[in-house]
């Protein structure tokens, strides 16, 4: 059987068929399989738009060899020897470090102080309806972590994890996840499919022999010298958990659990992060921008990607949702947190994205500033905007008005599910960091045909972990010997495969250190 793979154009709604019989012309037989390897959108000419696609083709008409597909060398299921690690946090580092650990014969339970994805929608709904947080069971917490109510992009800048990645879509797929996610160039999810997905990997953990206790917390930490020796629970269930591994895979948001393990002297530095606001248009703005026309057929909705220096700065978007919701992702009552999430098909009536500024803490503050302070500054960030309504009503302004130094007198409709207060950024945002944003959008908008025309709202500060974890090259973190740091919460991840490739990696870490 030989190989080769074809690059092809193909028009945006093009059939499976059809790729089937251009592929057959083209290598002169009918006796083939194929397989899509990579496929992107090519819009750079707005009169051809068009797909670019990958295929890899087995024929006997052939005489290429196939290339060699590596995969991740998974443990033995022997190798844990009946000892016992305990994982704290049930997003994507914690259940696919749990799923290999399991996997090769650990005993392994999973922390989450979150409720499972059922309660945590019916919990999101009632919040959305009547303004009372859950803080346990909301947007931030609970099964899958943040990510379960978010776009579920799949997209990584780390060049470092292809096999990781790779174990990581193949168990997505497994899970129900479409198998386009394995060579779309910008896959994704939608939150739909993760609510659907994440839960079946869940079982799949326990029908293994996995123990997973939501709706509940790690309150303390036990030691002796060098090694930790338990968890203290509290919640659904409460008392001593103890263990031989113990790995902490918070997400970003869990600045209680920061300040449990810095309470222990447990090794953090601060991190140069990103914050700004979430702008939102008409989903048919960005169409028009990108396509040239409201609508192409075969693309769902169109995405942008947009990058600006200037004089005083820089800013990026960051986490674009198209056809989504602007959403309230505050780790508790009293912060005010703004967030963006979308379903698979992406047919909402509005597009989101973050627009944020790189800095670092120590840049607001002038002096040096230790991990704990860097959470009390960030923590009061948030706290100013919820304050500006005592409420999780969220300051907005017309993107527009903010360009020209104006107050907005209305506000157009939004996806957001609470009501848009008219506000000066300038009361709100620390000075440095709003004139890095001004002047971003400021080259936006040229990039971008109607951006001026959407709305700037809310506080967006969760892009990344203002902390990282000083973990050694063996993955532990001083000063225990047996403690691990993994995903977002780490520092070292950000998103949901950077994140799950991370816990696969402490796994291994673990793995190796027996």
């Amino acid at each position: 059987m030989g190989y080769t793979e074809l690059e092809l154009e193909l028009s945006t709604d093009f059939k499976h068929d059809d790729l089937g019989k251009i592929i057959s012309k083209k290598i002169r037989s009918d006796d083939f399989t194929f397989a899509i390897l990579r496929k992107s959108l090519d819009a750079r000419n707005k009169r051809d738009i068009h797909w670019l696609i990958r295929a890899g083709i087995n024929s006997p008409a052939l005489t290429g060899e196939s290339p060699v597909i590596k995969k991740l060398p998974l443990p033995g299921s022997r190798h844990g020897k009946k000892k016992k690690t305990v994982i704290t946090g049930c997003g994507p580092a914690g259940i696919f470090c749990g799923l290999i650990l399991q996997g090769s014969g650990y005993d392994t339970v999973i922390i989450e102080k979150g409720a499972d994805v059922k309660k945590r929608t019916e919990d999101i709904s009632r919040f959305e309806e009547t303004g009372k947080l859950n803080k346990n069971s909301g947007y931030c917490f609970g099964e899958g972590g943040a990510g379960t109510f978010s776009d579920g992009k799949l997209t990584s800048r780390t060049k470092t994890i292809s096999l990781e990645k790779n174990f990581v879509f193949e168990e997505l797929i497994k899970a129900g996840a479409p198998e386009e996610i394995a060579y779309m160039t910008h896959p994704h999810l939608g939150s739909d499919n993760l609510k659907k997905i994440i839960p079946v990997i869940i079982a799949d953990f326990i029908s293994s022999g996995g123990t997973v206790l939501f709706e509940t917390e790690v309150t303390d930490i036990h030691k002796n010298g060098e090694m930790i020796t338990a968890l203290e629970l509290s919640g659904a269930n409460t008392g001593k958990m103890e263990g031989d591994k113990f790995i902490f895979a918070p997400g970003n948001n869990s600045f209680d659990l920061y300040r449990l393990l810095l309470s222990r002297n447990v090794g953090f530095s601060t991190k140069p992060f990103a914050i700004g606001f979430r702008v939102e248009h008409l989903q048919e703005t960005i169409n028009l921008a990108q396509w040239g026309r409201k609508t192409l057929p075969g693309v769902k909705a169109a995405e942008y990607r947009l990058t600006a220096t200037h004089a005083k700065g820089a800013a990026f978007t960051f986490c674009m949702c198209p056809g989504g919701k602007v959403v309230q992702s505050a780790p508790r009552k009293g912060l005010s947190v703004v967030n963006g999430m979308s379903d698979y098909r992406r047919n909402g009536k509005f597009a989101n994205s973050a627009v944020v500024t790189p800095f670092t803490i120590e840049e607001l503050t002038g002096k040096p500033v230790s991990p704990s302070q860097a959470l009390d500054l960030l923590e009061g960030l948030e706290r100013k905007f919820y304050n500006y309504s005592d409420s999780f009503n969220i300051p907005a302004i017309r993107i527009s008005d903010l360009l020209n130094g104006k107050t907005s007198s209305d506000l157009p409709s939004s996806s957001y599910p609470f009501h848009l207060i008219s506000a000066d950024f300038h009361e709100l945002f620390p000075s440095a960091v709003l004139c890095r944003l001004i002047g971003g959008i400021g080259i936006f908008k040229k990039k971008l045909r109607g951006f001026e025309e959407g709305i700037a709202l809310g506080l967006e500060s969760k892009t990344s972990s203002p902390l990282k974890a000083d973990r050694t090259s063996n993955f532990t973190t001083s000063p225990f010997t047996n403690l691990y740091i993994c995903g977002e919460g780490s520092g070292n991840a950000g998103g949901i495969i950077s994140s799950a490739a991370d816990g696969v990696k402490t796994a291994m870490a673990v793995h190796r250190a027996e």
